[in-house]
């Protein structure tokens, strides 16, 4: 029985009784597949071959029961026409709705019967749809419904051999076909369905311990739960309608308002507000409506509610105290940072263009630090509750002496920074600054005790000039530097030539930082010498001291003195010793390889490296000079430690045990620049030591001769130096002098039996370059006259 490719036959439609309009109950569910496939079964036991592909295809996907109205439709795909759908199949109980016989629906367009069905975005191929139409029956009468459609997928699985027989896939690539089911809004049992949502709603709302409301239509509430007149301390049904606007706070009303606005045009929205409970207690909350239609009704939301006064409260505690020194209450150097950055023209002009004119200041801002001028002293004499007391009591101080729109901070320590507004020229500066000098000279009486406080005071002015608040603390820190050099107690102003003396330190901080990290600094060796004599002039090369040397890539040749008290200040010494140990051992390590291969008779028997307290009492220092030592091929005898008194004299117990396991282990340790520091003779009883050297200021005024005065051959000089060279004699320790630099210098101590000596007249600290010709010219060196030298002076 042949039918027309779409049709079915109407004896293989599904039987069943006439439904009247409303007796169906309609779901957007997918029921189980087996449905589906009892339908199709019927269809096939029906028809056989004769039904339709694409309709089978259909079927195979339905998941709708018999008794639901069910139709499906097709479309050509592109660029096919007619693009309007027309329905291919309807089951009975569809017709019986609409008053039809099925085959009558067969090859109709889907808009004929549903209008609607066939609007743009109806019928997708991506995704299930649902949405209104209107069923037309055979009378003529259209009644609102609503359609939920299933697209048909291209593959359809499951059946084997009967997709096969059918060729479904071949009529699936051709049109595209979908599954439409009429639902019902107005059936009964959907509304019995939406009358128990609502109660198991009204039932968990209830009971939740969130604050919960619900409004069907504007602004009015229907329902409140017991937490939220909990929150309030009012009887629920007070709240109902409009009576919960009343514990609105008024400034907080128009942001209510605009929030139902927003939320009833169907926003969903979350804002902060402020409600005053029954007992007057006003409570911050957070407020999130969803927006919510009800049949019947119109616009509404559901919300809730959450109490987070205690929440804001600690969140401002906790931004207080970000912001806050915890012990003066004053602002801290963030917030400092944060006003700063408001006055500078970073600050008010954020979208301003790159390299535009700053916009001055309306008038000058003075910003002055106070730094406490022996704090420390306070401090660790009295102790630090003492010490609190004393900052407690000069930032009270400090408060009543400014106006009341200037800033008082304390950044840290005993450091206080007034930002100080309308300083119209230097003598309104000098009378802020001396007001607040003034102010600390009264004693602060702690624990029973008159304590005197002296300040010094660095100012800087801000007139609109760039940068940045930074920067402005460095610079007014700069000049309370100057004030305390200055003897304290006192303030400076930063001028231009401190600032510039200042960033250039600062600049050299950050090379010798870099130049370290590179290992690019240099290492010179001066020789330490057997002095010559009458007669044999040239001194013999004995050992090495390796000294570090910087050249600058821009600036040059930097001092010594210049680079070294850099890195002390910059906590960069232990990196400088540790650098300068593993260079000479490395050097040394190579003159003896290069002279065994060249056949050279004399090398250097080891080389000093001066080391510095901080580097002795830091952890681990003995085990890094093992490890270096070892690095470079050498033992530790190799190495000879100098240690300068006035180092010494900073922590002679850590010292002396570094010193004692390294000198156990082979080093050898000298005392460098003897006779300068204090209490010698007690140190030379405690500390380990090898060799003395004497410092070149005793060396420097050696004479040979009686003086004019007819006092003792070669004045008080040589009597020192005699002693020196006796004492060590007596302890049994090596001597070497320092800044040998003429003949009669040299004469001098020969005469004294000084068999070591090194400086100028020798020579200079050279390269290890230099040094290596110096070996191959065998180790000797003859005396000369050199000049004082002129090493580039850089301001640290």
């Amino acid at each position: 029985m042949a039918t027309s490719p779409g049709r079915v036959h109407p004896r293989g439609q599904l039987g069943g009784a006439a439904c009247r309009w409303g007796s169906w109950c309609g779901t957007d569910r997918v029921p189980p597949s087996r449905t589906g496939r009892r339908v199709f079964d019927e269809v096939w036991r029906s028809q056989g071959e004769d039904v339709a592909p694409g309709v089978a295809a259909a079927l195979l996907h339905l998941a709708a029961a018999g008794d639901q109205p069910v139709l499906v439709v097709s479309r050509p795909r592109p660029p096919e026409a007619p693009e309007r759908p027309r329905v291919r199949w309807a089951n009975a109980t569809l017709a019986a709705l609409l008053g039809l016989a099925p085959g009558d629906l067969v090859d109709l367009a889907v808009g004929r019967v549903l209008r609607g069905a066939d609007a743009p975005g109806a019928l997708v191929r991506e995704r299930c749809t649902r949405f209104a139409v209107e069923a037309v029956t055979a009378s003529g009468e259209a009644r609102a419904t609503e359609v939920a459609a299933w697209p048909v997928p291209e593959r359809v699985s499951g059946f084997g051999a009967v997709s096969e027989r059918l060729h479904v896939g071949a009529a699936l690539a051709a049109e595209d076909h979908w599954v439409l089911q009429l639902v019902s809004p107005d059936d009964e049992r959907s509304r019995a369905a939406l009358r128990a949502a609502e109660e198991r709603f009204a039932t968990l709302a209830q009971d939740s311990p969130v604050p919960t409301l619900v409004s069907d239509v504007g602004a009015r509430l229907s329902r409140v739960n017991d937490a939220f007149a909990a929150l309030l301390g009012v009887p629920a049904p007070q709240l109902c309608g409009t009576g919960w606007l009343a514990h609105v706070l008024d400034d907080e009303r128009a942001r209510l308002a605009q929030a139902v606005a927003d939320v009833l045009a169907g926003e969903r929205v979350t804002f902060d507000t402020r409600l005053r409970t029954a007992a007057g207690l006003v409570r911050w909350v957070t407020v999130r409506l969803a927006p919510s239609r009800t049949p019947g009704y119109g616009a509404g939301f559901v919300g809730t509610v959450e109490d987070v006064t205690d929440r804001r409260a600690r969140e401002n505690r906790l931004a207080y105290q970000a912001q806050h020194d915890l012990l003066t209450g004053l602002p801290n150097r963030l917030a400092l940072l944060e006003h700063l950055g408001e006055l500078l023209p970073d600050g008010l002009c954020p979208d301003a263009v790159p390299g535009a004119p700053v916009p001055p200041l309306t008038a000058p801002v003075g910003v002055l630090m106070v730094d406490l001028d022996d704090f420390k002293t306070v401090n660790d004499g009295l102790g630090p509750e003492a010490g609190d007391a004393v900052l407690v009591e000069v930032a009270r101080r400090l408060v009543r002496t400014v106006r009341a729109g200037d800033l008082v901070s304390r950044p840290g320590g005993d450091e206080f920074v007034l930002v100080c507004h309308d300083l119209p020229d230097e003598a309104a500066v000098e009378a802020t600054a001396r007001r607040v000098l003034d102010a600390l000279v009264p004693p602060v009486e702690v624990n029973g005790l008159r304590l005197r406080v002296g300040a010094s005071v660095g100012v800087v002015m801000l007139t609109g000039g760039p940068g940045g608040a930074e920067e402005v603390v460095r610079d007014v820190g700069i000049a309370t530097h100057e004030a305390k050099a200055a003897g304290g107690g006192r303030w400076a102003l930063l001028d231009e030539e401190v600032r510039q003396r200042a960033r250039r330190s600062l600049r050299l901080v950050a090379d010798l930082r870099e130049a370290l990290a590179h290992g690019t600094l240099d290492v010179h060796y001066q020789p330490v010498v057997r002095p010559g004599t009458p007669t044999r002039p040239d001194a013999q090369l004995l050992s090495v001291e390796a000294l570090a040397r910087w050249r600058h890539p821009e600036l040059g040749p930097i001092d010594p003195a210049t680079f070294i008290d850099v890195a002390e200040r910059a906590n960069l010494v232990p990196v400088l010793d540790a650098h300068v140990l593993a260079v000479a051992c490395r050097d040394l390590a190579t003159w003896r390889t290069d002279a065994a291969a060249a056949g050279l008779p004399h090398v250097p028997r080891r080389v000093a490296v001066n080391v510095s307290a901080v580097s002795l009492s830091a952890d681990g220092f003995a085990d890094g000079v093992r490890r270096t030592v070892a690095a470079a091929g050498l033992e530790l005898d190799d190495v000879c430690l100098e240690v300068t008194e006035t180092a010494l004299a900073s922590d002679l117990r850590a010292c002396r045990a570094v010193l004692e396991e390294l000198r156990r282990d082979g080093a050898r340790v000298a005392i460098d620049d003897f006779g300068t520091g204090y209490s010698s003779l007690a140190y030379l009883v405690d500390l380990p030591a090898d060799h003395l050297k004497v410092d070149r200021s005793f060396v420097r005024d050696l004479r040979g001769g009686r003086g004019s005065s007819g006092g003792a051959r070669g004045g008080p000089a040589r009597a020192v130096a005699a002693a020196v060279v006796s004492l060590a004699r007596t302890l049994g320790l090596d001597v070497v002098a320092e800044g040998v630099e003429t003949h009669e210098q040299n004469a001098v101590l020969v005469e004294l039996g000084c068999e070591a000596v090194q400086g100028y007249l020798y020579a200079r600290p050279m390269s290890r370059e230099d040094l290596w010709r110096v070996l191959c010219d065998g180790g000797t060196l003859a005396p000369q006259q050199p000049g004082l030298p002129a090493p580039r002076q850089v301001p640290a």
